[in-house]
């Protein structure tokens, strides 16, 4: 088995300190994407696993802790063809949308990659990571994490309209769990999954930016049945609505206690 990392090279440089330099492989450019050239990940191969690998796991544990973005995205494991990772890695780089067109899918960072295991089915995982055996990250939430492949390199990444929507979330997600971060919270486990739901809700609702965080945030701390509360209702449903952030800015913390306590019967 050899061991791989997949690197931002654009978040900074990988230098690992009084270890043998991993080797380049190359840049993960999608074949039906020739124009990333400069700017994709690269694929680098730890020759010396029992030195670099503890190396790259410091390199990342510290940009985490500094609030970097990461530099080591996915430490690899892949007994296949080189050549065959680097190119099965680069094209699950592009995502079909399930009506036409695609986007370029960050699948490898590590604040994208845990949403997605809550978003994929296991065979969707499987066609993910193709000939990968193992993929290990570390995760905001829970640490270091490793995902067994589930050797299907010939399969076909599909995804539904929802899965495509639930994607298109991650990065708001991920922003409102850095803003709890902020503010002291640690997120649980089952809080991305939270979040998502309400900003979806929020979304239906109308609302956008500022006041689509708020109204997540409401949902996820309060009662994810909040906006089911006759006060909600009344600022979703003004004639004249104004932002909803603004509407709710001065209601007191026995206010939100208050609607916490009567949504319950929303249930």
């Amino acid at each position: 088995m050899v061991h791989y990392v997949i690197v931002e090279s654009v978040n900074g440089k990988l230098e690992l300190s009084g270890v043998p330099p991993v080797y380049e492989v190359g840049e993960l450019v999608p074949s039906a994407r020739p124009e990333l050239e400069g700017v994709a990940p690269l694929l680098y191969c730890a020759e010396h696993p029992e030195l670099q690998l503890p190396a790259l796991r410091e390199r990342a544990e510290s940009d985490l802790k500094s609030g970097s973005p990461p530099v080591v995205c996915a430490i690899v494991d892949c007994g296949t063809a080189t050549g065959r990772l680097q190119q099965h890695l680069a094209d699950r780089l592009i995502l079909p949308a399930p009506t036409s067109g695609d986007a370029v899918f960050r699948y490898y960072d590590p604040r994208v990659f845990p949403h997605l295991r809550r978003i994929l089915k296991a065979e969707q995982m499987g066609a993910l990571l193709g000939p990968v055996a193992s993929w290990t990250y570390l995760d905001l939430i829970s640490g270091w994490t490793v995902v067994n492949g589930a050797t299907a390199p010939e399969a076909v990444l599909a995804v539904t309209a929802d899965q495509h929507a639930r994607i298109a979330r991650i990065e708001l997600v991920q922003r409102a769990l850095d803003v709890l971060r902020g503010n002291g919270t640690v997120p649980r486990p089952d809080m991305p999954a939270l979040l998502d739901a309400q900003l979806a809700k929020g979304e239906a609702h109308g609302l956008a930016g500022g006041d689509l965080l708020a109204f997540a945030f409401h949902g996820t701390l309060v009662s994810p049945y909040f906006d089911h509360h006759p006060r909600i209702r009344a600022v979703l449903q003004a004639p004249r609505k104004g932002p909803y952030a603004e509407a709710v800015a001065n209601w007191s913390a026995a206010d939100w206690e208050t609607i916490a306590r009567e949504s319950i019967q929303y249930q």
